[in-house]
């Protein structure tokens, strides 16, 4: 497997699932269900139950504290100005993001958080703490807010992708394969969709598609794009 799956991980934390795919966009907890959710969204096997996990990531491991940036980063200071001004979903994961670029997941965590109780049935802010617990190595915690991604944002490939990754990580290889076939169909012109469908379908062993062989047009993934 790991011959076929192969990348590079986040340096901050254990090793993990992350750099097995092409995950498009900037880095983007677990938290009770948004209103109107009753319980967990059920994904299409059944898990056995997780042992105990952290509420929150643990603390940065890095020399530089969360206070100290804070004080020093003109890019972290703008954000949080921004997030003041006006705490919208982007500004919430624009945070987040300057946090986990530093290697400091828990306040990371901590405004993701923040911004879901704001913003409960927000796609990007569910697809970020999906990606978190993931890139820390704790799948489990990804899942449901994975599902959600997908659920509020359905013609997202991005959300379909993060999906198809945690289920991967999970064992849950048929409903990956079948997450990344829907990012595919949704964006069947980008080569991040197309190589980590192509890669869950040869890991799997099954039939090579059609579709891996023909020419297309190569669409990177966006900045951020290999994760």
């Amino acid at each position: 497997m790991a011959s076929v799956l192969g990348g590079a991980c986040v340096s901050s934390g254990p090793a993990s699932f992350a750099g097995r795919f092409i995950i498009p966009g900037t880095p983007s907890v677990d938290l009770s269900a948004p209103a109107g959710i009753a319980g967990p969204v059920a994904p299409a096997m059944a898990l056995a139950a997780p042992p105990p996990m952290p509420e929150r990531p643990p603390a940065a491991r890095t020399s530089v504290t969360a206070a100290t940036l804070e004080a020093t980063s003109p890019l972290l200071r703008a954000r949080l100005d921004a997030l003041a001004a006006s705490p919208t979903p982007d500004a919430h994961r624009a945070v987040a993001a300057a946090y986990i670029s530093y290697g400091i997941h828990d306040r990371a965590y901590d405004y993701l958080a923040a911004g879901l109780r704001l913003h409960p049935t927000d796609a990007g802010l569910h697809e970020a703490v999906a990606r978190l617990w993931r890139d820390w190595g704790l799948p489990e915690r990804a899942l449901r807010h994975a599902h959600l991604a997908a659920r509020y944002a359905p013609e997202s490939a991005a959300a379909h992708t993060v999906l198809g990754s945690v289920l991967w990580a999970v064992d849950a290889h048929d409903d990956a394969t079948r997450a990344f076939a829907r990012a595919f169909a949704l964006e069947p012109a980008a080569t991040w969709t197309r190589h980590n469908w192509c890669t869950a379908v040869a890991a799997r062993g099954d039939r090579r598609p059609f579709a891996c062989d023909t020419p297309y047009a190569r669409t990177p993934a966006p900045a951020g794009g290999r994760r």
